[in-house]
C-alpha cells in the first residue's frame, strides 16, 4: 500500500491535499467488517461467525427481493 506522498507523485500532483481531497474517501463500517471476516477466513483458515448477510443487508434482501419480483 502507498501512501498519499507515493500516490502524489505518480499521479504528478503539487501538493499532497490535492491527492487526499480528490482520489481518497472513507469506507463504510459494513465495508471494513467484511474485509476483516475476509481477512480472518483466509489467515485462520476458518469460517468466520458472521454471514454475508450480516455484513451486508441490504445487498442480501435486495438480492432476495429480484428473484422474488422475476
Amino acid at each position: 500500500m502507498g501512501s498519499v506522498k507515493n500516490i502524489q507523485v505518480h499521479l504528478r500532483h503539487a501538493k499532497a491535499d490535492t491527492t487526499a481531497n480528490e482520489y481518497m474517501q472513507e469506507l463504510p463500517e459494513s465495508v471494513k467488517k467484511m474485509v476483516g471476516s475476509v481477512y480472518t477466513m483466509l489467515t485462520k483458515g476458518g469460517e468466520s461467525k458472521q454471514t454475508s448477510g450480516d455484513l451486508l443487508p441490504k445487498a442480501t434482501n435486495a438480492s432476495q427481493e429480484l428473484s422474488v419480483s422475476a
